[in-house]
């Protein structure tokens, strides 16, 4: 090499070097002093710092600037900031539907399961963590990732596929950064750099609706009527084949994380509204015409037309005509043919928020080739049908599921997890009927997700224009308050300790003891709700469930004789005598007079 070939080197690695050191060192100071943070999917509980929850403004990470997101947050649960040994720690992920909207946590994939496992196992600490999102898709179950491995879980849940299209970044999404999901996961890493989202932070008012930072808030109506940008995406597009693409891309991709991490996953196949949601968006302009027009919500009056028109238009690409074929082929007894069009009709349907029959195929695919478990939910919940098609019977509109369509779906889930091993032997078998009775949903978010529902279907896509929604008025104390919360004249606190209060007038033991229990998971660290629980369950012949409550009352209320005393009884009906007699020595010690631990304790002591 000659000299002059040396130095053309060297400064050639000096002009290709120098910018990399200093885009580092630019990095490094960023960093340090804290600038452009990135929002962290979990974050400490400033009052309580023993325990953490979701990041309520995670969704800020996704777009350059916080006001250009949506108002969607991660329902607040609290769990330990450090996990407990011994615990059995399940995170789950997903969108709205994982999260259980619109009835909230109770309802959700978390809260079902948390409720059951902690029934099945009253001797282990249990915590199922929610990061289910509204409108999120494939991209932020892959940016969580990280997040959650390191909080340690024993298994991840994933239910999703609805929003690839339309959701946050979504090819077809007013929130997108762009339409390619090459494109986009190369935006989504770069956002992980200080630098650029500081340059995105200064540039964002020159760039406003590009790039994801779009706004969701300024417009009028709900979620789904501002988010939907591409209003028509046919089957077999290029957006099709690119939101289809996006999907399978980064399930593999987060299905190996947690495969890499030895993590075992559990990811579900999709169900949606196929008997009683006709399409929003027929996919034949012709066939929209002769069938007269396009539907909206639920079903519509037949077209007239003949068997072999409809057959023909839905051959041509109508999901109208395909949607009134699985009527009439349902009405005739023909089931499979029934089943056949209906999913037709919601494959083309050019309104993208229900996933396409492909994508449960990319689910199976996914799964087996990760070696992720796969959860059947599409054929329990036919199974859970008269006739193997999927209706309003389960679904509340287009694709959320009701109360009954949620337990089915934790269920589905659970039966998955007890048969891979993932669970520990069980110290109380919680049988479905069992378990269906004791679900986290009270009578105030029933009515509160009902009158959620209404706004929701009184706007497009269900109306062509928005209308007033029409609530009807209250007739029984749970109706009201669920009003009450509605209107937000009550918050959810409030609302759910009216009802329990209520429960306590009228002797409704069971209700009370479901309100019980939902406040006191709901508030770890309040120590009335905790002893109100353990109470409510000792009332039950559920003394060892009762004792965890208890034993949390007595961290935050260390003091208090009458939690000593219920812990003490609790214990000993258990079986903890060692603990029970501790627990009296400190009553006493506390209250040295009270009759009712000396009593406890002579008792024990055999005198």
């Amino acid at each position: 090499v000659t000299p002059a070939r040396s130095r053309r080197i060297i400064f050639t690695a000096i002009a290709v070097g120098l910018p990399l050191v200093l885009f580092a060192f630019v990095e490094l100071a960023l960093r340090l002093s804290d600038a452009f943070p990135r929002e962290p999917l979990f974050i400490v509980n400033p009052t309580f710092p023993e325990y953490s929850l979701a990041n309520p403004r995670v969704v800020q990470r996704f777009f350059s600037r916080p006001e250009a997101a949506p108002s969607v947050s991660i329902e607040t649960a609290f769990f330990s900031s450090k996990k407990p040994e011994g615990t059995l720690r399940i995170v789950v992920q997903g969108g709205s539907t994982a999260a259980g909207y619109p009835f909230g946590y109770g309802a959700s994939l978390a809260g079902m399961l948390e409720q059951r496992l902690r029934r099945e196992f009253p001797a282990r600490h249990v915590e199922v963590i929610s990061t289910a999102l509204s409108a999120v898709n494939s991209y932020a179950l892959v940016d969580f990732s990280e997040e959650i491995i390191a909080v340690q879980p024993d298994a991840v849940l994933v239910y999703a596929g609805h929003n690839e299209f339309l959701g946050i970044l979504g090819v077809g999404s007013s929130l997108s950064s762009s339409k390619s999901p090459t494109v986009t996961r190369l935006i989504m890493n770069l956002r992980r750099l200080r630098l650029y989202r500081g340059l995105e932070n200064l540039l964002a008012p020159a760039i406003a609706g590009k790039g994801g930072t779009g706004s969701s808030q300024g417009d009028d109506g709900t979620l789904m009527a501002r988010i939907a940008a591409e209003r028509r995406i046919p089957l077999g597009s290029a957006l099709f084949v690119n939101g289809e693409k996006q999907f399978h891309l980064n399930l593999g991709d987060l299905l190996e994380r947690y495969a890499d991490a030895g993590i075992p996953v559990f990811v579900a196949t999709l169900v949606s509204n196929e008997a009683d949601q006709a399409p929003f968006i027929d996919g034949l302009e012709a066939g929209a015409v002769a069938m007269g027009g396009s539907a909206q919500a639920g079903g519509r009056a037949g077209s007239g037309l003949p068997l072999a028109t409809l057959m023909k238009l839905a051959g041509l690409g109508s999901a109208d005509a395909a949607f009134e074929l699985g009527q009439r082929r349902r009405a005739a007894g023909d089931t499979a043919g029934a089943l056949e069009a209906f999913q037709r009709a919601r494959d083309l349907d050019q309104l993208r928020f229900r996933a396409p029959s492909r994508f449960n195929e990319i689910i199976r695919e996914s799964a087996a080739r990760h070696g992720a478990r796969l959860v059947d939910v599409e054929s329990a919940f036919r199974q859970a049908t008269a006739d193997g098609i999927i209706g309003d019977d389960l679904i509340s509109e287009h694709l959320h599921p009701n109360v009954d369509g949620y337990f089915i779906l934790a269920d589905a889930f659970h039966h998955s997890m007890a048969e891979a091993g993932a669970l520990p032997e069980a110290g109380t078998i919680v049988n479905a009927e069992v378990a269906r009775g004791e679900i986290p949903v009270s009578g105030v978010d029933q009515h509160f997700g009902e009158y959620k529902l209404i706004r929701l279907m009184s706007d497009w896509p269900f109306t062509d224009s928005p209308v007033e929604p029409v609530l009807p008025k209250p007739a029984t104390t749970e109706e009201r308050l669920g009003r009450a919360l509605y209107d937000q004249e009550v918050d959810w606190a409030t609302g759910q300790r009216r009802l329990r209060d209520y429960y306590a007038r009228g002797s409704n033991r069971h209700e009370y003891l479901r309100v019980s229990l939902i406040l006191a998971d709901a508030f770890p660290f309040s120590a009335q709700d905790q002893l109100t629980a353990g109470r409510a369950l000792i009332r039950a012949d559920r003394h060892l469930q009762a004792v965890r409550y208890l034993l949390l009352a007595d961290r935050y209320r260390p003091d208090d004789v009458s939690t000593l005393i219920e812990l003490s009884r609790a214990c000993l009906a258990s079986g903890l005598r060692d603990l029970g007699g501790e627990t009296l020595e400190r009553a006493l010690q506390i209250d040295p007079s009270n009759r009712q631990a000396q009593r406890m304790l002579r008792s024990l002591q055999g005198r």
